[in-house]
C-alpha cells in the first residue's frame, strides 16, 4: 500500500463480555457522551439513521435495568419497555471483562457482532428485538450488585462524516490530511498475490483508533503497529474478537501499519481513523 501522509491518530476499540452473576459497575449518565438507542428485548425493533456523508459508529454498549421507586427491586418490572428517569446503566465491556461463563460471554459476544454487522460504517441500520435475534438473548444476564434482569440493550453511537482523505487498505494509493480513514475491502484483499500489505504513515504525533477491527476466528490474521524500532501494537483474530474505541499516541514522525492475511481467513471489518496535528 503506499504512503499515507497524515498529522495522524488511529483509534482502536475493545471489547469485552458480560456474566448474569458477574458484578459491573453502573455508569454514570452525565458522562456518556454521544447518541444513545434504547432496544427494549420484549418490544419491536429501533433504527439508527444518519446523514448522507455519514457514517455511524459504534461506541459503546450498556444494559438498562428498571429500579422501583421503594427500592426493593423485585418490584422492578424487567420486562417493561417503559424507561425512567432512575433506570440504571451498566457497562457491558466491563462485564465481559469479568465474566467466566462460557455461555454469557458468547451472547454478549453474538449481540455485539450482530449491532456491529448491521450498523458500523452504515448510513442507515434497524436493530431487532425479537426472539430470533442474538440482542434478545442478553435479557436473562443479570447485571449489578442485586442481579437484576435488564430491559434493554443500549447502543451509544455518534455519525462522523468519513469525508476523503480515505484509504482502502492494501489498495496503492498516498492520501494527505489531517484526519484520514481506512478501511478494508474483502473483495480486493482475496485477490492479493502476497499475504501482507503495510500501510506507511509520515507527519507530527500521531493518534490511532480503531474504530471496528473484527479480524475473524483465524489466530493467523494480523495487523500490527510499527514504528522504526519496534511493534507499538498487535492484535490478531480468533474467536470472533472484536476491537473498536481504544486510543493509541505514536510520538515516531514516521510508522507502518502491516496487516498480515491469508485468502481462506479474511477479516471480516477493518475501519480506522489517523489524526494529526498539521
Amino acid at each position: 500500500m503506499g504512503d499515507v501522509r497524515v498529522s495522524g491518530t488511529i483509534l482502536v476499540l475493545m471489547v469485552s463480555y458480560c456474566s448474569g452473576s458477574i458484578i459491573c459497575d453502573k455508569v454514570d449518565v452525565a458522562e456518556i457522551e454521544g447518541d444513545v438507542i434504547s432496544v427494549c428485548y420484549n418490544q419491536g425493533s429501533k433504527e439508527i439513521k444518519c446523514l448522507r456523508n455519514e457514517s455511524l459508529q459504534v461506541k459503546q454498549f450498556l444494559q438498562k435495568a428498571h429500579v422501583s421507586k421503594d427500592g426493593d427491586d423485585r418490584n422492578a418490572d424487567y420486562r417493561s419497555c417503559v424507561e425512567k428517569f432512575n433506570d440504571e446503566l451498566y457497562d457491558v465491556g466491563e462485564c465481559l471483562l469479568n465474566a467466566s461463563g462460557v455461555h454469557q460471554k458468547m451472547a454478549y459476544q453474538a449481540a455485539i457482532m450482530e449491532v456491529l454487522e448491521e450498523c458500523s460504517q452504515k448510513r442507515y441500520c434497524i436493530l431487532e428485538s425479537d426472539t430470533s435475534s442474538t440482542i434478545h438473548g442478553l435479557k436473562d444476564l443479570r447485571v449489578g450488585e442485586r442481579k437484576k434482569r435488564p430491559s434493554h440493550l443500549v447502543v451509544l453511537h455518534q455519525c462522523v462524516k468519513e469525508q476523503v482523505p480515505s484509504v482502502m487498505l492494501c489498495d496503492s494509493k498516498t492520501k494527505t490530511g489531517k484526519e484520514v480513514y481506512i478501511s478494508s475491502n474483502r473483495l480486493k484483499m482475496s485477490s492479493l498475490e502476497t499475504s501482507n500489505c503495510t500501510c506507511t504513515v509520515s507527519g507530527a504525533v500521531s493518534r490511532v483508533t480503531l474504530l471496528d477491527v473484527r479480524l475473524g476466528n483465524s489466530h493467523v490474521t494480523t495487523l500490527s503497529i510499527r514504528d522504526k524500532t519496534r511493534k507499538v501494537y498487535t492484535i490478531q483474530g480468533g474467536d470472533q474478537a472484536v476491537h473498536f474505541m481504544k486510543e493509541i499516541y505514536i510520538s515516531q514522525p514516521e510508522w507502518s501499519l502491516q496487516m498480515d492475511v491469508i485468502r481462506d481467513y479474511l477479516p471480516d471489518k477493518i475501519w480506522m481513523r489517523l489524526e494529526g496535528n498539521y
